[in-house]
């Protein structure tokens, strides 16, 4: 799709944006400046029943660590869907795939990808929450309050941006980090997209949080002894700041067993949406 048919897109999908918001993120990306390489296929134009939001096949060629492949996708009719995933001009299926997608759409990906010669293995148990009006959080004089008084209580510690310097902390306490594609993601998040953190007086980073290509908020941490200060607050409020201020949708996946943070996501007004599963597809070994 082309910048003109990104908008006219944005416009189509508005409606269902909750079923769909990773595909929603990644074309506000693209439409501003798509520093991570995405790119959109449809079945049809101007009228169309599946869109599919990947990373550029150019990109995967060229870089192949530094960009994980990725794919999300919308649609209205599973078959259109099911034609077009068995398309090889659309899917690759001989890459590592990370897909973020409906629920409803699962035993379908799992069929295509496992007659694809593919291992699935699917992710679950995690919550969506959405912010539904971030612009509330900007004139929230307790909230205001609070992360001043956070930064504050320590004159030796600092509300700043993540560095790529800073990416092998990051990526150590990520559940399924460890591996150079998971490092070399965290990096080029960093180093394209909003972040957040607090940092000692030695400008390490004691709290953090990033987005990623999809406008997902992700990876939110703080050090256990800078823990119940206040200072993951103070790091969302400055992260949901930049991400609104470009005009992106503000949410994040959640663990079902993260009670802290759940209620902490909460206590700041967001609220639980449809959920959309990962499946990540690999080759046979």
């Amino acid at each position: 799709l082309q910048n003109e048919q990104c908008e006219n897109t944005l416009y189509l999908l508005h409606d269902d944006v909750l079923c769909i918001i990773q595909v929603y993120g990644g074309l506000l990306h693209i439409m501003n400046s798509n520093r991570c390489s995405l790119e959109f296929c449809v079945d049809s134009w101007p009228n169309f029943n599946t869109v599919i939001c990947r990373r550029q096949n150019k990109v995967l060629t060229s870089h192949p660590v530094q960009f994980p492949n990725l794919c999300t996708m919308f649609t209205k009719d599973l078959e259109n869907l099911r034609a077009m995933l068995m398309d090889d001009r659309v899917i690759d299926w001989t890459q590592d795939t990370i897909k973020g997608i409906p629920g409803s759409y699962c035993d379908l990906i799992k069929e295509v990808s496992t007659g694809s010669g593919m291992d699935v293995k699917e992710f679950k148990g995690y919550n969506l929450m959405v912010h539904h009006n971030p612009e509330s959080l900007l004139h929230n004089e307790k909230m205001q309050r609070h992360s001043v008084q956070s930064e504050m209580s320590d004159p030796t510690l600092k509300i700043s941006s993540l560095k790529v310097s800073h990416a092998e902390l990051v990526a150590k306490q990520f559940d399924f980090g460890g591996s150079d594609l998971i490092l070399n993601h965290v990096r080029s998040c960093i180093q394209h997209l909003p972040s957040a953190c607090i940092l000692d007086d030695s400008g390490n980073p004691v709290s953090w949080c990033f987005s990623d290509e999809l406008c997902e908020m992700r990876m939110a941490f703080t050090l256990p002894e800078y823990r119940r200060t206040g200072h993951m607050k103070t790091a969302l409020t400055a992260l949901i700041k930049q991400i609104h201020a470009m005009g992106f949708p503000v949410y994040a996946h959640v663990s079902e067993e993260n009670t802290t943070a759940i209620n902490m996501l909460t206590s700041f007004g967001f609220s639980f949406s449809p959920c959309i599963w990962s499946i990540t597809c690999m080759p046979y070994l």
